[in-house]
């Protein structure tokens, strides 16, 4: 399976494997932080695979360092990560117009 976390700067972690759906159930908002992967699908074949899908994050991280982890141990994908700026996302997110 296709593994995706996310560590906050203050040490909190989620993983898209606590909500491996892509939703969460329950009244009112769950605890922070929440990973979901959504609108996943792909194709491939003995050679060649493809896929694509988004993530959600939820709250937007604080300022300092957000670690988003990958793996996917069944094609030799081992756990990598990259760092993000959270004060940069935070600022990007500012900039977001609601819709609905």
């Amino acid at each position: 399976m296709l593994h995706f976390g996310a560590a906050f700067p203050d040490g909190s972690k989620s993983s898209t494997g606590a909500h491996p759906h892509g939703f969460f159930e329950g009244p009112g908002e769950p605890a922070p932080p929440v990973l979901l992967m959504r609108n996943g699908g792909g194709s491939g074949g003995d050679d060649e695979l493809s896929g694509s899908g988004s993530l959600w994050l939820w709250p937007l991280p604080p300022a300092g360092k957000l670690r988003l982890v990958a793996e996917w141990k069944d094609f030799g994908l081992a756990e990598c990560s990259i760092f993000l700026d959270g004060s940069r996302l935070r600022d990007a997110a500012a900039g977001v117009q609601k819709f609905w």
